[in-house]
């Protein structure tokens, strides 16, 4: 060792220990998932594909283990790498989620091919530029009640989009039925109350087509099955209240989040303490203004623009909460440079006069040409023949 204080020592032996253990990468799919392995300097190891099965993971983390890998980047950790995560986290690595745009930068400044193997690869060197990535986002890792609320979620979600879609096709039919039953239906209201307005008709009107007959036929069986679904919807939302008891959450109590928005919350965020700071949890939601100034220095940027990216769920659900609780227009206060004006400007004029051109050539144009006569307005067989004839006379 070279002669520093024994903590100087200590400190360089575990910083060389924590440079020689290898990173592991996981690109899943489907039906398989491919394992690149890496040195802390990036440089490939080996990668081998498993089965996405009980005993493809066991052979995984046999290969992990073999090279004695601590550390696991996964990608799509909350779909196609879901088990994979949760093998991962029950044999003691530290699985960490990686994003897909991560991976893909790694791969792209490389100039590298687009196969399972590169993104495996991909996936390791983009957790060993951060190490400090959040962990997996599988809810049976961190809280299996969280997991349920999900799948109780997720079903409703199912439901309600299946039924928003059959109702615009709903729509779609009424407007083609037969006149002598449209006549009879309001044009008012929604999709729903107009489609259930067919049980007020007479049982014994016939449709004076066959189309209509048909179309009138299968849209009356149609009613029932909108009333189970949402009779299934309710129950669900019951459900997912006695979850939120269970849970213990107080997010309902907030003024503008109700009881979608908490199991929104709940379920998309996960961890919550998987973000080191507000500033990341805004940043990952799409909250936060994205700095664009240049040539700061040492000081704040001076120019920000809003974030289109991040999970675009948490952030409806945030903005309709800050929409509910914005408090009135007068008191919110406004810049002396803001743009509005206050007090508001004057009505506008009916007809603003024609902008004169500041060119001198213009200007000189302008006053030097004669302007041509108008042609005449009156009708001649001429114009009747050829309505340009007038303007080239002139």
């Amino acid at each position: 060792l070279l002669p520093f204080p024994d903590h100087r020592n200590v400190y360089l032996i575990q910083q060389e220990n924590i440079m020689s253990q290898f990173i592991g990468g996981i690109d899943p799919h489907q039906a398989n998932f491919t394992v690149g392995i890496i040195t802390p300097a990036g440089v490939e190891i080996t990668y081998q594909a498993f089965p996405n099965s009980a005993v493809g993971y066991i052979e995984a983390i046999a290969l992990l283990s073999t090279h004695g890998v601590e550390q696991v980047g996964v990608e799509c950790s909350a779909s196609w790498g879901a088990h994979v995560a949760i093998a991962l986290a029950a044999a003691g690595f530290d699985a960490r989620e990686i994003p897909a745009q991560r991976s893909a930068a790694q791969r792209r400044s490389r100039r590298l091919d687009k196969t399972d193997a590169v993104d495996a690869v991909a996936c390791a060197r983009a957790l060993a530029a951060e190490p400090t990535l959040g962990p997996v986002q599988v809810l049976e890792v961190h809280s299996p009640l969280l997991a349920k609320i999900e799948a109780v979620l997720e079903h409703r979600r199912m439901l309600v989009e299946l039924r928003t879609l059959m109702l615009h096709h709903v729509a779609d039919q009424l407007a083609k039925l037969p006149t002598d039953i449209r006549d009879r239906l309001s044009a008012d209201g929604k999709i729903e109350s107009r489609l259930r307005r067919l049980e007020e008709l007479d049982t014994d009107i016939v449709a004076s087509t066959l189309a209509g007959q048909y179309r009138l036929g299968w849209l009356l069986a149609i009613i029932e099955r909108d009333r189970d679904e949402r009779r299934e919807i309710r129950r669900l939302e019951r459900e997912l209240d006695d979850l939120l008891d269970t849970h213990g959450t107080t997010l309902r109590e907030e003024s503008g989040i109700g009881l979608i928005a908490a199991a929104t919350l709940l379920v998309e965020t996960g961890d919550p303490f998987r973000f080191a700071s507000e500033s990341k949890f805004a940043r990952w939601c799409g909250t936060g203004a994205v700095a664009l100034s240049s040539g700061e220095g040492h000081g704040q940027p001076v120019r920000h623009r809003l974030d289109f990216r991040g999970n675009r769920r948490i952030n409806s659900v945030l903005y309709i909460a800050s929409v509910t609780q914005q408090p009135r227009r007068e008191s919110i206060h406004r810049p002396q440079d803001h743009r509005r004006q206050d007090p508001a400007r004057s009505t506008p004029i009916t007809q603003t006069p024609p902008r004169q051109p500041s060119h001198p050539t213009h200007v000189e144009r302008r006053e030097t040409t004669p302007h041509p006569t108008p042609p005449t307005s009156r009708l001649t067989k001429e114009r009747l023949t050829d309505p340009f004839a007038g303007y080239l006379a002139a």
